[in-house]
């Protein structure tokens, strides 16, 4: 049987991708070499997010007394928050499952190897098996970046997907980048009670957004007990008796922590393996599959999607390429937008961003207007305990919002009214004009909304 569609990679990309060109009444082939979901469901967003979730609530205990709650002996059984985890996952993973299976999906568990643009050979537990695909999407996603630096190979030098497999606490954790994947494990682990270091070459954390959320995170982290050390190079790391010690370089000169686990969070990669690139004859870039907004390589009937393009590494951007996908190899003409891409960071407190930073408008030299409103205002907020962070808008002189930040609870929820507003360029009097149900956060949105043409009603 040749397949309408050949799927490598099972990950937020490669299952959503198959999924939809089910929908559409393809013939779908799909292959993955570990598990289904990806990098994302088994070894990122999801167990990440479970964890988050364990020291949410265990900061919630420690300061329950705040809300009139007495609780005593309280305590954490980190075995059993990784089996949490791990029955998050599980559960999540069987969900996939089942909806592959109902929309009738090829399903081939095995690592894909791709010489020629219509043949699929698939290493399976069995034996090699071959496929015969019409159009071919390659979604092999990405792999944690590892420093050439002495040391790295050291055990207890973890990577992102390794510390997740950890079942006891570490006492001393250093963390070499400061940037998304590097700050959430930071903030898991020192709400554990873990002694966290965090060591970032650039001038400040999260280099990526909108450099206010930084400038006010970084004084919050240090306050928690977590140790910030930026414009910090890593140059070794060494195994001494029972512990490691991490050797850096800044200004002053070297400096060595002493660690129990060192977590190399610098970053990730574009995962080619089983894609002979060279004999394809495909494009690339900087070791990344090159695609067109239809997700079209250079070669006809061959697409790539997700990680392994080396754009945004997002698993919901893998996801609408994914669509994409399906849809352009359906006769659909489906291209993606990247004008309004959120990104949640699940530190505490958490935040969220969209569209423009105000460096970069600075930057460009196009006049701007900016409101911003504090949570510490927000009636929801100080009910929930939470008065820490702020909504921030970017707009032009018209009006028309055109980025936004948002530190503070529920940031990553509250940051989808701002992709809605970027996206689709609304203007900040229409924020206004719309009725937020009271008492919410999202009034804070609304607030920093009415700044941008006159104030903020509820700030002195």
């Amino acid at each position: 049987m040749k397949y309408q569609v050949g799927i490598v990679g099972g990950g937020p990309g490669g299952y959503v991708c198959a999924l939809r060109a089910a929908q559409l009444g393809l013939s779908v082939l799909l292959i993955e070499g570990e598990r289904i979901g990806g990098t994302c469901l088994n070894k990122g967003c999801i167990p990440t997010k479970a964890l988050v979730r364990s020291a949410e609530l265990w900061r919630e205990i420690k300061h329950a007394d705040t809300f009139g709650i007495q609780i005593s002996d309280a305590g954490i059984d980190f075995s059993k928050v990784t089996a949490r985890k791990d029955q998050v996952v599980d559960t999540l993973v069987a969900g996939i499952e089942r909806l592959i299976k109902a929309a009738k999906i090829t399903y081939v568990e095995g690592f894909g190897q791709v010489r020629e643009a219509g043949k699929i050979e698939v290493e399976t537990a069995t034996g090699p098996e071959n496929y015969e695909v019409e159009n071919l999407v390659l979604a092999t996603g990405s792999v944690p970046a590892r420093l050439p630096i002495p040391g790295a190979g050291l055990p207890g030098v973890l990577t992102s997907d390794e510390i997740l497999e950890m079942t006891e606490l570490p006492e001393r954790l250093v963390i070499i980048g400061g940037g998304v994947i590097g700050l959430e494990f930071a903030s898991i682990y020192q709400e554990f009670g873990v002694k966290v270091t965090v060591v970032e070459m650039l001038p400040s954390l999260l280099a990526n957004i909108d450099e206010e959320i930084p400038k006010r995170m970084t004084p919050l982290l240090k306050k928690a007990g977590m140790q910030i050390m930026t414009k910090t190079a890593l140059k070794e790391i060494r195994q001494e008796a029972s512990q490691l010690t991490v050797v850096v370089e800044d200004a002053k000169g070297q400096k060595e922590i002493a660690a129990d686990k060192v977590l190399i969070a610098t970053g990730r990669k574009a995962n080619c393996r089983g894609i002979d690139l060279e004999h394809l004859g495909l494009r690339t870039e900087r070791g990344a599959i090159i695609v067109n907004s239809k997700m079209q390589t250079s070669l006809p009937n061959v697409y790539a999607i997700g990680d392994v393009t080396g754009g945004i590494m997002l698993a919901h951007v893998a996801s609408m390429q994914g669509i994409a996908a399906a849809e352009n190899i359906a006769g659909l003409h489906t291209e993606v937008s990247y004008k309004a891409v959120p990104s949640a960071i699940f530190t505490y407190p958490e935040i969220a961003v969209v569209g423009q930073t105000e460096q970069a408008l600075k930057t460009s030299g196009q006049e701007y207007k900016v409101s911003k409103f504090p949570f510490s205002a927000n009636g929801k907020a100080l009910a929930l305990g939470e008065i820490m962070g702020l909504v921030k808008i970017l707009a032009d002189k018209q009006g028309v919002v055109l980025g936004a930040s948002i530190m503070g609870p529920q940031a990553s929820s509250l940051i989808q009214e701002l992709v809605l507003a970027v996206e689709k360029g609304l203007n900040a009097e229409e924020l206004v004009r719309t009725i937020h149900a009271h008492p919410t956060l999202p009034e804070a949105i609304m607030e920093a909304a009415h700044g941008i043409f006159e104030k903020p009603l509820h700030l002195v």
